[in-house]
């Protein structure tokens, strides 16, 4: 019965919680922190460069890539396009040529919002919350309960 529930509860997250979030009407301008190769948060921080992003990067883009041990061997931080930023781009992946490392991936669009660095599957994500005048609310993709709904199937096949 515990299964049972637990399958319940990430079928309702992810069909109805994860995939929504408020969103609302700020600037089309946005300002990340950007840095390229720094080994720590802190310095990609410290010395990122404040300017606004070009017109067309209206998303704020994050690369952190970890060791075996969860420790970050890279970082870098900048604008992006919706075509870099997408349900497609974003997310935690292992590393084809170090299969031990883990490369994650998260997008945001309101000022600032790259402060933090993405180190798992539940904050490597896009995060919209602006208000696109062309086509009314953004979606977030909020991925977590996909893929924890994916996981309880894994874990079901092999019992």
């Amino acid at each position: 019965m515990d299964l049972l529930n637990l399958f319940l509860s990430v079928w309702w997250f992810s069909c109805f919680i994860a995939p929504i979030q408020h969103v609302g009407s700020v600037s089309q301008e946005i300002t990340c922190y950007t840095c390229s190769n720094k080994t720590t948060n802190f310095d990609c921080n410290r010395y990122a460069v404040d300017r606004p992003c070009f017109p067309d990067q209206t998303l704020c883009y994050t690369k952190h890539i970890m060791d075996e041990y969860g420790e970050t061997t890279l970082l870098s931080k900048s604008c992006a396009t919706k075509e870099q930023c997408n349900h497609r781009t974003v997310g935690c992946y292992l590393l084809a040529n170090h299969p031990i490392n883990m490369k994650c991936i998260s997008c945001c669009d309101i000022p600032y919002c790259n402060r933090e660095i993405p180190t798992n599957e539940t904050n490597a994500i896009l995060l919209l919350e602006r208000q696109d005048s062309n086509k009314g609310f953004q979606i977030v993709f909020y991925w977590t309960g996909v893929f924890l709904y994916i996981k309880l199937w894994i874990l079901l096949i092999s019992i």
